[in-house]
């Protein structure tokens, strides 16, 4: 499905212009094409949440905390000292000030029927501890991200056209489970594996048609109206019989899926939800709600529950939830207004930002607000808040060291000119900047940021491809150690080892009227051993201008085995000629002693929506691509296709 099909589809939404845009900004970041239509049908749905945890906000003055400065000093507070709405008539009058109507909901308690589809005979459990097999490729080690496929070594779990498959090896479809019924649709958007836990995250839709053709009043006679629900689900089958996975528990939480991550057995995950208001809409209409199948029914927040920062400019609920998949505590929830837009965790903390934008929702005086939350098994403590000027372009640029948060952000100086400037922030535990450089690459912005230790790698883009090199090992005084010009830009960084860094991007060429464009896709290897003379020490060209992949703005679309120093990501090859693109999946061979990228091995296709590949994983010496119709096994070795799976019904 291409933009113009998502602009359609947020057109028949009545929302907000601001909703709407920032559902198309989700989509854009995100794969499944297929799938996430009902995510924009979904948005102007409600959620059901519950609030049970225990939080900490750590401030200084709590009878005026809208107004105080972020970098404050630091002391703990119990949860009824938090700012949170007085009453829902100031919930309300929040609500009517920034213009927000829409449809009304009604709750429903329907559930949702779980089809678990199997034709193999029941698994032998093996012992997986020596087979090599593909892992997404995280931010943090031992933080692992959801993603649309997974394997274990001997099965693939995979989500494709609203079903999730669990796939032998060998390519036999052992088990296959569809949730829908009636009018009620779950499209499932990620999963993990752990051990034998299979959970599903996705958005959760149901609508109800009420007619009026028995109405006395003429008017309505032959009307119709429509009342939906749309909840962010959890899904956690046992999968110790992978013929026959068994639902063990499920967790909504109010609004759409944002993000998740898990450390253990711990999930952590984060929905939005945009309430709307009309004058007679009900006070449980625009509440949110939670529902675990540990208890016996769904829990509305009330309103002097939610944390409400009134210097906030994003109206609509944050709902942090977690869990442990294995024990019987009820999902632990935050609610909060105000938005998130990114989310890094390490392994004791997890961050969200918040952009707030300028007048008119300006970059102008654009600023980002994180919130802090320390974690504590499946516990979610909220330690504080902070604030850096600028905003992030993904979840690369922030990242956690020593007790101290980095982040990269990037400035609007003169946005009718496009003028732009970076930054670099560094904030101690309590969110307090104890060091920072401004200013940097004035009139370019920030394309990729890595940080390694205490190195920080950041590139911007406007005519050519500064990498910064920034020694950061004094937190209180960050140096520009190195930088290094070279014509395109890396929009993604990958480490390599200690003194090298992968970059992949695209070059560029002049385009005739004093600017540049695209000329093919590039992927370059930095030599970063010496910090204050880094050196691309060599490069390999992908395609023409019109190449592109997913690999530029999901990480998660990375094929790496280190083992074997083999490196590939999905491309789509375009030419001028339709009938010319192909789609497909190159490998390359790394070799620091040569001082090059060895094509390894390239598979290409005709392009058609469902047999693109998104993915391509391993396991042993097989090679797995992944479409949306199609898994296809190849010899890793020779490249020659093993089998073909076709998962078209």
């Amino acid at each position: 499905m291409n933009k113009d099909n998502y602009k359609n589809a947020i057109d028949q939404i009545h929302a907000s212009e601001e909703l709407k845009q920032k559902t198309f900004e989700k989509i854009q970041n995100n794969k499944r094409k297929y799938n996430y239509v009902k995510y924009l049908v979904a948005c102007t749905a409600i959620f059901v949440i519950a609030f049970s945890v225990r939080l900490v906000y750590l401030n200084k003055n709590t009878e005026n905390i809208e107004n105080e400065e972020p970098n404050i000093e630091i002391a703990t507070m119990n949860i009824e000292e938090l700012p949170h709405f007085k009453n829902i008539d100031e919930l309300k009058d929040v609500l009517k000030e920034n213009g927000y109507g829409g449809a009304r909901y009604e709750e429903t308690t329907k559930g949702m029927l779980s089809d678990v589809i199997s034709n193999a005979d029941s698994a032998v459990q093996e012992k997986l501890e020596d087979i090599n097999y593909s892992t997404t490729n995280v931010q943090v080690d031992n933080v692992d991200e959801a993603d649309i496929v997974k394997t274990d070594g001997e099965y693939i779990y995979y989500i494709t056209n609203n079903k999730i498959y669990i796939v032998d090896r060998n390519l036999e479809i052992v088990s296959k489970i569809y949730i829908k019924n009636n009018n009620e649709y779950f499209s499932p958007f990620e999963l993990y594996i752990n051990k034998n836990k299979l959970i599903v995250l996705g958005n959760y839709f149901s609508y109800q048609e009420k007619t009026y053709s028995e109405s006395e009043d003429e008017v309505l006679k032959d009307r119709a109206s429509v009342t939906s629900i749309n909840l962010a689900k959890v899904y956690v089958y046992d999968i110790t019989e992978k013929n026959s996975p068994k639902l063990k528990r499920e967790v909504s939480l109010d609004g759409n899926y944002i993000n998740s991550r898990m450390i253990g057995e711990n999930i952590y995950f984060v929905s939005r939800k945009y309430p709307h208001y009309y004058e007679d809409t009900k006070d449980q209409e625009i509440l949110p709600v939670v529902k675990d199948s540990l208890a016996n029914e769904s829990k509305t927040i009330d309103c002097t529950d939610i944390i409400y920062f009134k210097n906030s400019k994003n109206y609509c609920y944050m709902l942090v939830g977690s869990f442990n998949i294995n024990d019987e505590k009820e999902v632990n929830v935050q609610t909060f207004f105000g938005a998130s837009d990114n989310m890094y965790v390490s392994q004791k903390n997890l961050y969200l930002t918040e952009t707030e934008y300028g007048i008119g929702f300006s970059y102008i005086d654009s600023k980002t607000t994180i919130y802090k939350f320390n974690l504590n098994d499946s516990m979610l403590n909220l330690q504080c808040k902070g604030e850096v000027n600028g905003y992030l372009k993904n979840q690369f640029s922030m990242d956690e060291y020593e007790g101290n948060l980095r982040l990269a952000t990037t400035i609007t100086l003169d946005e009718e000119n496009d003028i732009t400037a970076n930054n670099l922030y560094i904030l101690n535990e309590n969110l307090e900047e104890i060091g920072k450089i401004e200013n940097l690459a004035k009139e370019e912005k920030i394309y990729s940021v890595r940080f390694i230790g205490k190195i920080g790698y950041i590139v911007t883009f406007k005519q050519i491809d500064p990498l910064f090199v920034i020694d950061l090992s004094n937190p209180k005084e960050p140096v520009v150690k190195g930088e290094l010009k070279i014509p395109g830009y890396s929009s993604y960084l990958h480490p390599y080892d200690e003194t090298h860094i992968i970059g992949i991007g695209n070059n560029v060429k002049d385009n005739g009227h004093g600017g540049v464009t695209n000329s093919n896709m590039k992927m370059s290897m930095f030599d970063v051993s010496d910090l204050e003379n880094p050196k691309e020490i060599f490069n390999v060209d992908i395609g023409n201008s019109y190449a592109d992949s997913s690999i530029s703005y999901n990480h998660k679309a990375l094929f790496y085995n280190k083992s074997k120093n083999l490196i590939g990501f999905p491309v789509d090859l375009r030419e001028r000629k339709a009938k010319d693109d192909r789609n497909g999946f190159v490998v390359f061979k790394i070799d620091l002693e040569k001082n090059e990228f060895e094509k390894y091995g390239e598979i290409l296709q005709e392009i058609d929506y469902k047999t693109n590949i998104d993915r391509a994983i391993y396991i042993e010496d097989t090679l797995y691509t992944l479409a949306d119709y199609k898994i296809v096994s190849y010899n890793l070795t020779s490249f020659e296709k093993i089998k073909e799976l076709n998962l078209e019904d």
